[in-house]
């Protein structure tokens, strides 16, 4: 205990207890008993150590009193300060004592190593990178290959064009010869025609001069009958835009790195059902949701406005009114149960479990939201449609400012619906959504550009109607586990989007991926969960 004669009782910062521990890392002094509360709290890290014992932070000197340590902050300059200072430099100033903000630091390093250690590092560990050298050289062999059939096809035209010149000439020089020999020919009676004309002239008699007939209408023409014809070549524009056009392009395709677990769990061939749990919904009411938590327990909505928290044997453990219907449903990293409601509701709800009360959490404004998920970091993402149906979008919301982020794949989703969205982000980092009016699976990269569509697998004939995906959630092998609603069926598609098969079990009422890694399915119609074994 920290106590010394002489001078003041050091007391517990959680209740009036004399101090006897101090936690190193959330610079918080505690009794034993409050010490036991403090561990308690596992979303940070703690090191407990005798308050004598604690380490003690090493507080910068003043830059105006240097033998002065700065025991205070200023918040409106962002810096620390000494006490002379308070009532100087920084006057008037919000000051705060420099151990909160010390506290404060500390447990934003604590929540980003957990992030790091927990979510972005496992996912640097099996990193690998898809673009090789032989990539580039099948891309130059390509565009080598097009240049020589290009060439190839250049030379042919003017092959055939060559040829056809060569042809018109042989014809030319025998049509010249034979022009020739006629124009020889008409030369020699031209010029009989022009002594018999002169001799005429020349002559008195009256019959050879009546009887002189003009040849000059024949002659005249005839000059056209000894015209010949001859190729003239006029080169055609060469247009850089339409040789492109022809040659054709290349574009560079994003490769983006893997972070697929080498050693993934195998697939059963026959996946077994282990146990069924009877949900309170039953007879007149349908199951629509679940969602498992890290107690192995199950969260589970229907169209009763009522939220039920169920153990593993189905004994109904919480029972919340929800005044209206859930419409879906995601656990938070402090397991509370974050949730939506029937359309046209703009909200999003959160049940807080230690208070038992159920508040706003968001508010949408002119946008009902219509799915849910977190992500591995807490985030939170919100599928949505606006009122007027005309629009669907996704809004990731910060854990920590609780704040909009960004939006991701407006453009992708169906519009024109007030049907389901529900989202789901996967172990590599994609992010998935069954969009049951799109009768598509949309898988996009963390940042919204999309990266496959999944419609059906048309290469087996299990599915007997059109494809509803009614929900989806991810597993420990990054494959994608979706819930078809029409052929109460589950689709398993990798996380490029391949079919891998089915599991042929009825899964209407909601499904999800409990901590042993097996498949919960809830049948709509009965109420029936089923927790099934699908891996080895």
């Amino acid at each position: 205990m920290a106590t010394i004669q002489g001078q003041d009782v050091v007391l517990c910062q959680l209740c009036t207890n004399p101090v006897e521990r101090h936690c190193n890392l959330c610079l918080v002094d505690l009794c034993s008993p409050c010490t036991l509360k403090h561990l308690a709290d596992k979303t940070s890290r703690h090191e407990i150590v005798e308050f004598i014992k604690r380490k003690k932070p090493i507080l910068p000197e003043c830059n105006f009193h240097q033998t002065k340590q700065c025991e205070m902050y200023c918040r409106d300059c962002k810096q620390p300060t000494c006490v002379f200072c308070v009532t100087t430099t920084h006057k008037k100033h919000e000051m705060a004592n420099i151990l909160e903000i010390l506290q404060n630091a500390k447990q934003q390093v604590t929540s980003d190593l957990k992030e790091l250690e927990n979510v972005i590092a496992p996912k640097y560990k099996y990193i690998t990178a898809f673009v090789t050298s032989s990539v580039f050289d099948e891309t130059l062999s390509a565009i080598q290959d097009q240049e020589d059939e290009l060439c190839r096809s250049v030379r042919d035209i003017g092959s055939k064009m060559r040829d056809k010149v060569s042809k018109l000439k042989e014809e030319s020089e025998i049509a010249n010869k034979e022009k020739q020999s006629l124009a020889a020919k008409s030369g020699t009676e031209l010029n009989e025609i022009i002594q018999n004309s002169k001799s005429i002239l020349e002559s008195a008699n009256a019959k050879d001069i009546m009887g002189y007939e003009s040849q000059n209408l024949k002659l005249r023409f005839g000059l056209k009958e000894m015209g010949l014809s001859f190729p003239n070549f006029q080169p055609g524009l060469i247009n850089e835009d339409q040789l492109q056009n022809v040659f054709g392009k290349f574009e560079l395709q994003r490769i983006y790195a893997s972070t697929t677990a080498p050693n993934p769990q195998k697939m059963m061939k026959t996946p077994v059902i282990l146990y069924t749990i009877q949900s309170p919904l039953e007879d007149s009411s349908h199951l629509w949701n679940i969602s498992c938590d890290v107690a192995k327990k199950v969260w589970i909505s229907g169209n009763n406005s009522q939220l039920y928290q169920l153990s593993r044997v189905g004994a109904v453990l919480k029972n919340i009114n929800t005044a209206k219907n859930v419409l879906d449903l995601s656990i938070d990293l402090d397991q509370n149960v974050v949730f939506i409601v029937s359309w046209p509701d703009t909200k999003v709800y959160k049940y807080e479990s230690n208070t038992n009360t159920v508040k706003t959490l968001l508010e949408l404004s002119d946008w009902c939201p219509r799915g849910l998920c977190h992500t591995m970091n807490g985030d939170l993402l919100v599928t949505m449609r606006s009122l007027d149906e005309k629009q669907s979008r996704m809004v990731r919301y910060s854990c920590n400012r609780k704040t909009q982020n960004d939006i991701l794949g407006g453009f992708l989703f169906s519009v024109n619906s007030r049907k389901v969205l529900r989202p789901s982000e996967n172990g590599n980092g994609d992010i998935c959504v069954a969009d049951f009016t799109g009768k598509a699976v949309i898988a996009m990269y963390a940042f919204g550009e999309m990266r496959f569509k999944y419609i059906d697998n048309r290469m087996t004939c299990k599915a007997k109607t059109s494809f509803e995906p009614i929900d989806l959630v991810n597993d420990g092998n990054f494959n994608i586990l979706i819930g078809d609603n029409s052929n109460k069926v589950v689709h398993i598609i990798d996380c490029d989007g391949n079919f891998i098969c089915y599991i042929e079990f009825p899964c209407t009422g909601g499904i999800s991926i409990d901590t042993d890694h097996n498949l919960v399915a809830g049948e709509l119609s009965t109420g029936k969960i089923r927790i099934i074994k699908y891996l080895e």
